[in-house]
């Protein structure tokens, strides 16, 4: 095929703290090399106070190919984040376009960084727009969040607070764009729910990881893994995620295995989470916070969990599972979204009903005690994904969304 032109919008990049970073990151990695990739994004306000800064011979070598990036500005990570980048989208894409010719735009809800270029702009650019979920889905979120738990983090409480204007945006903005894709059944079922859009403008494309990096553990990290029980958790630390009811299971777990550590990986209030784990009693030797952390650095602490677990609220198709289970890593998550579409439990995985906080404690208990069925639903777990949710699977089903977008353009 002749060469084919991509901006990619990425309101999430590096440093990783999303699942929309996660899935732009991956994709990227797997296209194959006559898509010539540009990056729209920005630098974003992390934990620590700083904007990290990444080079784009670092960035070219993690992605394994060469692309150009575009940094069109810098946010706070908040609500209003994405506002800047909207407008920066709107003043600078044309400019880019008309230097470079993107053939094909791909962007992704609920982020919508182009939103005001599809309403203002006269660019044509036939657009391609992943659904990661749905501001109906992240208002549900938010009001199961504030019942369950009172708090909610200030983003969350601009959803609840912006909803009515949002979600008119976005029912507006997924009329405009050619096609879109879903990431799972459970997605594709939100779209057409909530987005107003007719069935054969979504297709659905599962969520892929590199299976070359995030691979079975070596010997030397079977043993740690056994013989060090730890508990696993990776996303951003608010209430959605369901790290309250993780929290919530600890003491339960600690009850039966003492020595087992829980770490827990991405940014968020970490001081105040540390408060609620010591008031519940549990020593600081049983648990450790160490917030964002480097791209590689994921896989190698997923090879030495002894379990991982992401108790979240709902899960479109969750790439931090996909990761854990390429890693041959035992998997407990909710029964929720897409979850049941990856994890088929007792098989590859555990299933526990949402907010079940003694299903939790009990499913994490059962893999610490019985190391040969952990490992068993591990190996389970690898064979999945290489089957079904690899890099190579996820590329050339991308690939022919963005072909039938151009011929029908």
């Amino acid at each position: 095929m002749d060469k084919i032109t991509l901006c990619m919008l990425a309101p999430e990049f590096f440093p990783i703290w999303g699942g929309t970073g996660s899935y732009t990151i991956e994709l990227l990695k797997s296209l194959p090399k006559f898509v010539d990739v540009h990056v729209v994004t920005l630098k974003r306000k992390i934990q620590g106070g700083y904007f990290e800064d990444f080079s784009g011979a670092e960035i070219n070598s993690i992605l394994n190919r060469e692309i150009k990036i575009h940094y069109l500005s810098k946010s706070e990570d908040t609500f209003f984040y994405n506002l800047p980048f909207q407008l920066a989208c709107l003043r600078k894409i044309p400019r880019l376009h008309k230097e470079y010719r993107f053939d094909i735009i791909h962007s992704h809800l609920c982020h919508m960084p182009d939103v005001l270029l599809k309403f203002v702009s006269k660019n044509d650019i036939p657009t391609v727009v992943t659904v990661h979920g749905t501001i109906q889905m992240l208002r549900e979120h938010a009001l199961l969040a504030r019942s369950m738990f009172g708090n909610l983090e200030a983003g969350e409480k601009s959803i609840l607070q912006f909803y009515p204007f949002v979600k008119i945006l976005q029912s507006s903005y997924a009329k405009r764009v050619n096609r879109l894709i879903a990431v799972s059944k459970a997605t594709f079922k939100l779209a057409l729910e909530h987005l107003g859009v007719e069935k054969d403008r979504i297709s659905l494309v599962y969520n892929g990881v590199d299976t070359k990096l995030f691979t079975l553990p070596t010997r030397n990290q079977i043993k740690k893994k056994y013989s060090t029980p730890t508990v696993v958790y990776i996303g951003r630390l608010i209430s959605k995620k369901g790290i309250n009811l993780l929290i919530d299971a600890i003491p339960r777990v600690l009850n039966s295995h003492p020595e087992t550590r829980f770490i827990f990986v991405g940014g968020g209030n970490i001081p105040a989470y540390k408060e609620i784990l010591l008031k519940k009693g549990v020593s600081p030797k049983n648990f450790s916070f160490i917030g964002h952390i480097g791209y590689f650095d994921r896989a190698n602490i997923l090879k030495e969990a002894t379990v991982f677990v992401n108790p979240s609220f709902f899960e479109n198709c969750s790439i931090s599972i996909l990761e854990a289970m390429s890693c041959g890593c035992a998997v407990i998550a909710c029964n929720v979204g897409g979850n049941p579409e990856i994890v088929k439990n007792g098989v590859n995985g555990i299933l526990v009903p949402a907010f079940d906080v003694k299903s939790l404690a009990k499913s994490i208990n059962l893999l610490l005690e019985d190391p040969e069925y952990n490992m068993h639903i591990g190996f389970a777990a690898r064979q999945s994904v290489e089957d079904n949710f690899s890099l190579e699977i996820l590329s050339r089903e991308t690939l022919k969304v963005y072909e039938q977008v151009l011929m029908e353009s």
